[in-house]
């Protein structure tokens, strides 16, 4: 568990299930395995740490654990026995995390869930993301909720609850966290951000979703917005080349580049919509205005699937660079002939 995730409580936004957790936890009703679902940048990591800290605390307080006793401190320490988290793996040569769950990973899970609870309580188990489990691991999977053990938690965490096998859906109870409202997602960003108007810009960048508008901020492309627009625009009148776009532009990951090369040109098809009100970026409505009147909106709405497709393009390991290049190259395309 992370210590960015280790938090006794959830988020404030999610009082009203922690409290429905917690009442079926004292009823002796928490079901043997939770599906929690929700967007992505809401804390849904936050809930389970939680939850699990709860659940294996042996002196729990009212409504969260002691963060004293004997289990708690291991949870600290990372060290828990009767915790065991299962996601992406990182491999130690290349540093190189894996983009699914794998088979082996659930074969340990198995003899986790052979063993006895080593402090007598709870074996918990969370799964994140749940949606890359590979197909093998998902069958594995199945087969331990379908026989958890006595005092056994399953959390599996995702973004995308219909992408999880069916079966494993069917053996799951179902807990969506929902977003906050905005006033509350503000009082709790607007101290992190530096300023209300950064807040609320950053909470619609980051679709309502708190720690992804908070993960905007301290990441790498929040801050080359406005470059980034204006070289979109640059290429679009045939001020800039393609290549020439294309090299100024290694300089950021593929992982900040595409979702700020999304953001930006949803806000160009808003335009074109004439859903004005819908821009994400208002602080850049000028540029993306005058995008928007030299490029379709059909000519854009194709190169955001061109994108889409160099996200999954990505996760097969092909260069980078050359999908940059070769991105560029398109957005020259969808703009047609330079005025």
């Amino acid at each position: 568990m992370t210590e960015a995730s280790l938090q006794a409580r959830p988020y404030v936004w999610h009082e009203a299930a922690w409290q429905h957790c917690l009442g079926l936890q004292r009823t002796q009703r928490l079901p043997h395995a939770l599906l929690v679902s929700g967007a992505a940048g809401i804390g849904k990591a936050v809930f389970a740490s939680a939850l699990a800290q709860y659940v294996l605390c042996q002196t729990p307080r009212a409504d969260e654990a002691c963060g004293q006793c004997k289990s708690c401190l291991l949870l600290r320490a990372g060290s828990h026995p009767d915790l065991m988290r299962l996601e992406p793996e990182t491999d130690a040569k290349t540093e190189k995390t894996s983009k699914v769950i794998k088979v082996d990973q659930v074969r340990e899970l198995v003899d986790f869930g052979n063993k006895s609870a080593q402090l007598g309580g709870y074996r918990v188990v969370i799964v994140s993301p749940a949606h890359v489990l590979n197909v093998q691991a998902a069958n594995a999977l199945l087969k331990s909720l379908e026989e958890p053990g006595r005092d056994t938690l399953f959390m599996l965490l995702t973004d995308s609850p219909l992408s999880l096998l069916p079966t494993i859906r069917s053996r799951c109870q179902q807990l969506a966290l929902p977003l906050p409202d905005e006033t509350t997602a503000l009082a709790w960003l607007g101290p992190l951000a530096g300023s209300p108007q950064a807040a609320a810009l950053l909470l619609r960048l980051g679709r309502g979703a708190p720690l992804a508008a908070l993960a905007l901020h301290d990441g790498g492309w929040f801050g080359e917005r406005d470059a980034l627009a204006r070289e979109l625009l640059a290429v679009a009148e045939g001020r800039g080349t393609a290549l020439a776009a294309a090299g100024r532009w290694q300089r950021l990951a593929p992982e900040s580049f595409l979702p700020a090369l999304c953001s930006l040109l949803e806000d160009v098809v808003y335009i074109g919509l004439g859903q004005g009100m819908a821009v994400k970026s208002q602080d850049l409505l000028p540029i993306i205005q005058r995008i928007s009147t030299r490029v379709g909106t059909a000519a854009v709405l194709r190169f955001l699937q061109l994108v889409a497709e160099t996200r999954r393009l990505l996760s097969a390991n092909i260069q980078p660079q050359a999908l940059n290049d070769s991105l560029w190259l398109a957005w020259a395309a969808a703009c047609g002939p330079a005025p």
